[in-house]
């Protein structure tokens, strides 16, 4: 928590109380003692309330921290930690950089008020209750839906009540970076161009810490909700395949056949069936083909890959795939490599974070080979909203109400309904 010492008396005293505040924070959440513990302290006007950048450079208005009484700066420097913890600052980029940064607000907020035992949230901050219960990607679609009606304040802390579409806008015609309280690297390079070379180093060590504060919480029990940042976590599965054969099984099959290259001829009777039955079904010309696979994996997705990779698996072998192209995302591609359908028996995932497919959409957008994808996520995703230059398969564990999109076809795993 080491900072250059403040020369005015009042911002002195100001951070003697924010330091300790960072202490008091690690009382109720050990699990953030090393956040708190090398977070960058300064006493700064000009952000209007509070902020953190990757770094861990934490920045303080000295007026608000003033009006907070112990309790309440207890409460928003835990915030900021767990913009860290959560690595808000790796997910919020782009063109959906505020939307995230409040998706996490409203999380933290809901969970710092379920571990406090509080029933309304300090400074006037960002208030959904249940919000701890949902995925920032959940939450953002809220948003995007409910622009135009859905409640929410123009700053993260002592903001005034406006709509989301009227932030948003506002948030248009504000300087990059400028909005919320995870602060973006550009901004920091800006306010502190003296340390922008080591920038980058400090956000790797924060990183470091907010991974093995998190494996702390899990061991703990803390913080309980759905996944909300990227994930670096590794797990190797083992695929569930040849179970019974279920309606979700039956619509994999037909539109892995409808993508299939290669004409139906009865000069090569098909195999299926053969076992049975007197009618001889017509086979498909032999092509070797390759098959692509876009594999969601955020932390909801963990019980549901081996099903969905076995059925996959036992169907290329038999709808005559070669290869299968596998390409793990959930805010980043972790990975890409070209398998043998037998090699799906045991599997080695990376991620277990958020839930971003745009990179790996984009990925297989740019190989001209790419026909088809198959697609298996829990539908809380971002997501390319014009359509790919190939098919696509979503294949979702469970039905979705709030997943509708605009290309491709819809299957469950639960139920095999599609759309």
């Amino acid at each position: 928590m080491s900072a250059a010492p403040e020369t005015r008396p009042d911002h002195r005293a100001i951070r003697a109380r924010l330091l300790n505040g960072l202490r008091l924070v690690t009382a109720p959440f050990p699990h953030l003692s090393g956040l708190a513990a090398a977070v960058r302290l300064e006493i700064d006007e000009r952000v209007p309330t509070m902020g953190v950048f990757a770094s861990g450079r934490l920045l303080a208005n000295p007026g608000f921290s003033a009006r907070l009484s112990t309790e309440d700066l207890v409460f928003v420097l835990a915030h900021e930690l767990l913009h860290l913890a959560l690595r808000t600052h790796d997910r919020a980029r782009g063109s959906a950089t505020l939307e995230f940064n409040y998706a996490h607000d409203y999380i933290i907020n809901d969970m710092l008020r379920h571990a406090l035992g509080l029933t309304a949230i300090p400074a006037g901050g960002l208030d959904m209750p249940g919000a701890r219960l949902k995925s920032a990607e959940e939450i953002v679609l809220e948003m995007r839906r409910n622009g135009t009606s859905m409640q929410t304040r123009t700053q993260v802390w002592e903001g005034i009540a406006v709509t989301v579409e009227q932030v948003l806008g506002a948030a248009r015609q504000a300087p990059a970076g400028s909005m919320g309280d995870a602060l973006d690297a550009a901004r920091e390079r800006e306010l502190f161009p003296e340390s922008a070379a080591e920038q980058a180093e400090r956000a790797r060590a924060i990183r470091d810490l907010a991974a093995k504060g998190m494996i702390l919480a899990k061991a703990m029990g803390a913080l309980r909700g759905q996944g909300t940042g990227s994930g670096s976590e590794q797990r190797t599965i083992r695929s569930d395949r040849g179970l019974s054969r279920t309606p979700w099984h039956v619509a994999l099959q037909t539109w892995l056949e409808g993508v299939a290259p290669g004409e139906r001829t009865y000069l090569r009777a098909s195999r299926r069936g053969a076992d049975h039955g007197e009618v001889v079904m017509p086979g498909r010309k032999r092509h070797s083909w390759r098959l692509s696979i876009i594999l969601d994996t955020s932390a909801s997705m963990g019980d549901e890959v081996p099903r969905a990779l076995g059925a996959i698996a036992d169907f290329c072998d038999m709808a005559g795939v070669d290869e299968i192209r596998v390409i793990q995302c959930d805010t980043t591609v972790t990975s890409d490599e070209t398998l043998s359908p037998s090699a799906l028996a045991e599997y080695e995932i990376s991620g277990y974070g958020g839930s971003d497919l745009n990179p790996a959409m984009a990925a297989l957008a740019e190989d001209a080979r790419v026909t088809a994808a198959v697609i298996i996520t829990d539908g809380e995703i971002f997501y390319p909203q014009e359509p790919p230059p190939y098919a696509v398969l979503w294949a979702l564990p469970k039905p979705s109400a709030s997943f509708q999109p605009p290309y491709g076809r819809v299957v469950t795993l639960e139920t095999g309904a599609s759309s």
